[in-house]
């Protein structure tokens, strides 16, 4: 059989101290709302960034190292461009920018660097939405300065990315230029040598064997520079990192297809095979070159914005009518409470009297 509860004598004792349970909210209300109305307001402004790509952001080896068809071989993608981005909006580096820009350690009355970090970090949020945008939302006191401070991560966050992507452009660029002044001299070298050997052994033709023998060597050989120029790019970026030893089993199996060639052996058909891979070997750095003088010397907005912050109208803390609410409803239980247990307090010694009697 199921008990009923009866409520009446609880609301009789909580009616009894009602003038206690009043005074103690009413006191818990007004001291809750005078608190929050000294409280100085907080404002936060909001930008938000669409999803970068690795051509925008200028951290993918892809765009460095585009034109080099190799199969087999593939950039590894676990770390995405956004992923980066996170991490250098909350960098120390464009930490201190905002902090020298906007003096915080004077606004927070801050006497170190790394304390004034510190509370610029509890102000500023930066949020990876499922779509792949970048939301970035900054509070301060004033309205104005909290949307200038969202848009100046933003700045600081393209600034950082230029940078970066023009110094990997100019390594990328001073390595392969130093591939392509080899490659002319050795390419020079063997047309040397094939106009030197046609001039004495006379006009001496290719048979079918020996042309399908040269062009798969040639083409073999290229492939293999190429493999090699871009395991020099990669090995200044990541050492010993799985790409790298992807590269290398590439490597492996061009050179077993290359032993594996028909040993027509003549002398000519060595020469000729030489020189047609050396020629598609310098095409190949040629185009590369030029990209990359293109992405150093490349500078437009690498931070495409979809939201930049603007001063926001509406203050985003304290919230004063949820802090009032809270403290009346709380005092207003606590009150009771206190009422149940006093009345319980003062019930159990008579009750102890009745039994002993």
């Amino acid at each position: 059989m199921d008990r009923v509860v009866d409520l009446a004598p609880l609301w009789g004792r909580i009616w009894a101290r009602r003038r206690r349970i009043l005074v103690l909210v009413a006191a818990a209300t007004i001291v809750t709302g005078i608190i929050a109305f000294l409280l100085p307001p907080w404002y936060r402004a909001d930008a938000e960034l669409l999803p970068p790509s690795e051509e925008e952001s200028g951290f993918g080896l892809g765009s460095l190292l585009r034109g080099i068809a190799v199969p087999g071989v593939r950039i590894p993608t676990q770390v995405t461009p956004a992923d980066v981005f996170m991490v250098v909006l909350q960098s120390r580096r464009v930490n201190e920018q905002m902090v020298d820009r906007f003096n915080l350690k004077k606004l927070y009355n801050k006497k170190f660097m790394e304390d004034a970090i510190k509370e610029l970090q509890e102000h500023a949020r930066f949020k990876l939405t499922q779509a792949g945008t970048i939301q970035i939302s900054v509070e301060d006191r004033v309205p104005q300065r909290a949307a200038d401070m969202g848009n100046a991560y933003v700045e600081f966050l393209d600034r950082f990315n230029r940078e970066v992507r023009t110094t990997k452009g100019r390594r990328t660029r001073l390595f392969i230029e130093g591939r392509l002044a080899e490659m002319k001299v050795e390419l020079a070298a063997a047309e040397q040598r094939l106009a030197q050997y046609q001039v004495k052994n006379k006009a001496v033709a290719l048979t079918p064997q020996m042309s399908s023998a040269v062009d798969q060597g040639a083409k073999l050989y290229g492939r293999r520079m190429a493999l090699e120029v871009r395991l020099g790019v990669v090995r200044g970026y990541s050492q010993g990192s799985e790409e790298e030893i992807q590269i290398r089993q590439e490597l492996a199996q061009i050179d077993q297809q290359m032993r594996d060639l028909p040993t027509t052996g003549l002398e000519l058909a060595r020469l000729v095979r030489n020189v047609k891979a050396l020629e598609q070997v310098f095409t190949l750095l040629n185009a590369q070159y030029e990209d990359a003088r293109i992405t150093e010397a490349r500078d437009v907005v690498t931070v495409e914005v979809l939201d930049a912050a603007k001063p926001p109208e509406r203050k985003a803390r304290p919230k004063r009518g949820i802090m009032i609410g809270a403290a009346f409803l709380l005092s207003l239980a606590l009150g009771a409470g206190l009422a149940i247990l006093k009345e319980e307090e003062q019930t159990r010694p008579l009750m102890r009297a009745v039994s002993a009697e």
